[in-house]
């Protein structure tokens, strides 16, 4: 479990921190959120679909088959996809929200990343303001977390034009069979059927580029099958050399 801390000047004021080297701490999330500007990348990698949470949907990765599981991170943390959603950029930090929608700058404490003088960057100069480093940190988040509105907006405008349908998706490979079900998806007849002002409406928002964006990265199914299958392999081949009397 990730131990998410807030980064203040008193608790880190003395410390340092260190670039990751390894997507093993991706490994076991199977689903990621995207942002309206990343879409289209992340569409060329692996599948999108939309997840509906509370009052709100938004696009996610697909990053595998089963809970827990991210086939786009191998055994040695090398991260095998196409494209590195946005999301795992820049940890071990990441922003949360205070009860009076403040943005706060936070990180993973147990990520062993952060450590003592003089290994790493620093957190802060010694006048309390952050560290150069942490300062370009500090720009790329804040440019992820100010997509977050525009891809719910997207999102709103595509459910509210009708052309989101459940999807359910079956990944069929030599050895094993998933069924997804959990997401939405384009309806795309539907889409196909939109009039002139609905579709101008949902282009001005990025709706349309997303719509498309999601129904092209659907062909990536299989990918994520052969990569789930190939992890089964992998289990097997090590519980072999492990069995009693090998």
């Amino acid at each position: 479990m990730a131990n998410i801390q807030p980064v203040t000047f008193a608790k880190y004021g003395k410390k340092r921190w260190q670039h990751f080297s390894s997507y093993a701490f991706a490994a076991r999330t199977a689903l990621v959120p995207l942002m309206l500007t990343e879409v289209r990348n992340a569409a060329s990698a692996f599948p999108i679909g939309f997840a509906k949470h509370q009052n709100n949907c938004f696009p996610v990765a697909i990053l595998g088959l089963e809970a827990e599981t991210n086939v786009f991170v191998d055994e040695q943390g090398q991260w095998l996809g196409a494209y590195t959603p946005a999301a795992f950029r820049a940890w071990p930090f990441s922003v949360s929200y205070a009860e009076r929608g403040e943005k706060l700058l936070c990180v993973d404490e147990d990520s062993g990343l952060i450590t003592d003088p003089p290994d790493g960057e620093a957190f802060f100069n010694e006048d309390e303001t952050l560290s150069e480093a942490l300062q370009g940190v500090m720009h790329f988040l804040a440019r992820f977390t100010q997509d977050r509105a525009p891809s719910l907006g997207a999102c709103a405008a595509l459910e509210a034009a009708g052309l989101l349908q459940p999807w359910t998706a079956t990944v069929r490979t030599d050895r094993r069979q998933w069924t997804m079900d959990q997401f939405l998806r384009i309806d795309e007849e539907a889409l196909n059927k939109l009039g002139t002002s609905t579709l101008a409406s949902l282009h001005k928002v990025g709706a349309i580029s997303l719509a498309y964006s999601q129904l092209h990265s659907m062909a990536h199914l299989p990918l994520v099958g052969r990569l789930a299958e190939q992890r089964l392999s992998q289990a097997d081949a090590r519980a072999e050399t492990v069995s009693p009397g090998a």
